[in-house]
């Protein structure tokens, strides 16, 4: 009688787990994970088609604490040459040693470790000599700027372009890098300066808008 016993047991159990068996195979296609309520770690945003931060539609403040402050292209008889202004606006002293003026033509490069002083500015005289001082500077073999239309840039490391200015009409020299830069809007200019008046860049934004056409002050 036991040995018929423990077969019934064993054949009950043996029926028992595989029905249970066939159960959970039956539900293994329907299970599904539970679903977190926060955020989906392996449903992250592609960093190849977020937004990047770009230049707007306006243009920025020109964020460089040196500009160009004033550029005088059609001297009086007793002003002398023609000559570029710039400013360090900051409350610290700037180097631009290796900075450059241009207007695409000619070229004047400050010499290494020049220094311009918080709120002090830095005169260049363009196509003539003279001893140069820490307010004064002399480009000699500096062609002269054309008065009716033209440009002049700043530049660091080269080719990048940190002030601009252009008078008398569009395009010239470096006004594509420029607006690349967001320092001067493509196609903007200012008139053309009467006799012994210069460009004068007063703030604000960038552009025409930021300069006035005045009499001369170099060095103030």
């Amino acid at each position: 009688m036991r040995p018929i016993f423990f077969c019934l047991v064993i054949a009950l159990t043996a029926m028992l787990s595989s029905a249970c068996g066939d159960y959970a195979n039956s539900l293994k296609g329907d299970v599904k994970p539970p679903q977190a309520s926060g955020p989906n770690p392996n449903n992250l945003p592609n960093p190849n088609t977020v937004p990047k931060p770009g230049g707007g539609l306006g243009y920025t403040v020109n964020l460089s604490p040196v500009l160009i402050s004033e550029v005088l292209v059609n001297p009086g008889a007793s002003q002398g040459s023609q000559y570029v202004e710039l400013l360090n606006s900051s409350l610290l002293s700037s180097d631009i040693g290796g900075w450059v003026i241009t207007d695409g033509n000619s070229t004047f490069t400050f010499p290494f470790g020049f220094q311009i002083s918080a709120g002090s500015r830095v005169l260049v005289q363009l196509g003539t000599h003279g001893a140069a001082t820490g307010s004064v500077q002399f480009a000699p073999s500096f062609n002269a700027l054309p008065v009716n239309q033209g440009s002049l840039a700043l530049l660091r490391s080269g080719n990048e372009v940190i002030d601009f200015v252009q008078w008398g009409g569009s395009p010239n020299s470096y006004e594509g890098a420029a607006a690349s830069y967001f320092v001067w809007p493509a196609g903007d200019f200012l008139a053309v300066a009467p006799t012994g008046e210069s460009y004068n860049f007063v703030g604000g934004t960038v552009g025409s808008s930021a300069w006035a056409i005045s009499p001369a002050t170099p060095g103030q």
